[in-house]
């Protein structure tokens, strides 16, 4: 038993330093022996709990999925007004926390990983098919209740999902700190015109 929560408290600490280390070195700079280092520990420990690079890796992609599974899981919008409820999925999808949940840098690695790895590869595409099923979910509500105008859920959250990403990707090259907060709101209103624009017709 003993063994077996040494494992559970030093595995999860491996990955994040590993992620950490990433961030400072790149993918390819950031070696087991580089993540020992940063731990003050030696690198058979980690070889031990995962064998290697790869199996590091995909650990820090299940890390991700749960990091953002649980902004999905957390999402509260019970006891509101349909249309309230589309405002608060908006507003959290363009939130601070949510752009923030996962350095960009360190999706881009990832990412740019996952082209080489299959593996790797199939478990990006189960996280983005769970963000997919959650705003199906969400818009299918939303379009119960006529909120929105949208005909075909799973294509309107495939098209949101690519304005999130690449506007969380965009903003980091081109727009200030001071603009963000204007920015997002912008992203929201064009993400609202989108979902309600069959409504207008």
């Amino acid at each position: 038993m003993k063994k077996r929560l040494n494992a559970d408290i030093q595995k999860p600490k491996i990955v994040k330093h590993f992620y950490k280390t990433i961030l400072a070195e790149g993918f390819e700079g950031a070696s087991i022996a580089k993540v020992a280092k940063r731990m003050k520990i030696h690198p058979s420990l980690i070889l031990h709990y995962f064998g290697n690079k790869e199996n590091l890796t995909l650990a820090l992609v299940d890390f991700v999925i749960d990091e953002y599974g649980s902004l999905l899981k957390n999402f509260k919008a019970q006891g509101l007004a349909p249309e309230d409820r589309l405002t608060r999925l908006l507003e959290a999808l363009w939130s601070r926390e949510y752009y923030e949940k996962i350095n960009v840098a360190g999706s881009f690695a990832v990412l740019a990983v996952s082209f080489r790895n299959p593996k790797i590869h199939g478990k990006i595409r189960g996280l983005y098919r769970l963000f997919k099923l959650f705003l199906v979910h969400e818009f299918t509500y939303l379009m119960d209740h006529r909120v929105i105008g949208v005909n075909n859920p799973a294509h309107a959250a495939e098209v949101i999902m690519s304005m999130i990403e690449g506007s969380r990707h965009f903003r980091t090259f081109i727009i200030e700190d001071d603009q963000i907060r204007r920015y997002n709101q912008d992203m929201i209103s064009a993400a609202r015109h989108f979902l309600k624009g069959n409504m207008a017709k």
